[in-house]
């Protein structure tokens, strides 16, 4: 199984577009675009292009650019290092909404823990926790759950979301499970969570 946090992890974000037209060929001279590349299996009429971090940060309001240049929904993920994924959406009439996949392993990224040594420098062990650091990751935890809900509440923006598309999601119960489920890969989860909202392909 894949180590949590290696190096071989995934960093940069997948953009979801309505319409065949390259990224680049929206934002010609934005940086970031200059390695993008295809990904997944988007249905007719949609596409989904991975940003690679190394070749920048695209810009905070990038999201509702391409949603006012496609005049269409548009959706983005910022995946950190393949465990975890925070999907932003953005729709012309439905309301913008974003959910965490697998956001117990994006805790570790957003604060980071301390080192398991004493102050002479002994190795604490495998077990050892940091009771300030736990409390401290348990209320960034609920934080980012109370701004980005998951469970039905989160699978119902994103159905209605999917629905505005045009698109034929699964109910939102359905997509709900897929928010509670987890993968190795955090990209895994991406695509599935895609795959029920009807913005890719199901896998032969």
């Amino acid at each position: 199984m894949l180590a949590r946090g290696a190096a071989v992890g995934f960093w940069g974000t997948f953009v979801v577009h309505r319409g065949a037209r390259p990224l680049t060929g929206f934002f010609a001279d934005l940086e970031p675009l200059r390695g993008a590349e295809p990904a997944g299996r988007p249905v007719e009429g949609w596409s989904v292009t991975r940003v690679f971090d190394s070749d920048g940060e695209l810009p905070e309001d990038f999201l509702t650019r391409l949603r006012d240049v496609t005049d269409a929904p548009a959706l983005t993920a910022r995946v950190l290092d393949s465990s975890a994924a925070y999907v932003c959406a953005a729709g012309v009439d439905t309301p913008p909404w974003q959910v965490w996949l697998q956001l117990q392993y994006a805790l570790g990224y957003l604060l980071a823990p301390p080192p398991p040594f004493d102050e002479d420098g002994n190795y604490l062990g495998p077990d050892w926790a940091d009771p300030e650091y736990e409390a401290a990751s348990a209320a960034l935890e609920e934080r980012l759950r109370a701004d980005a809900p998951g469970g039905v509440e989160g699978a119902g923006a994103a159905v209605a979301w999917a629905r505005e598309a045009g698109l034929a999601p699964v109910s939102a119960e359905e997509v709900a499970a897929l928010l509670d489920s987890e993968n190795v890969l955090a990209e895994e989860t991406f695509f599935a969570f895609l795959e029920r909202l009807g913005v890719t392909a199901a896998k032969q």
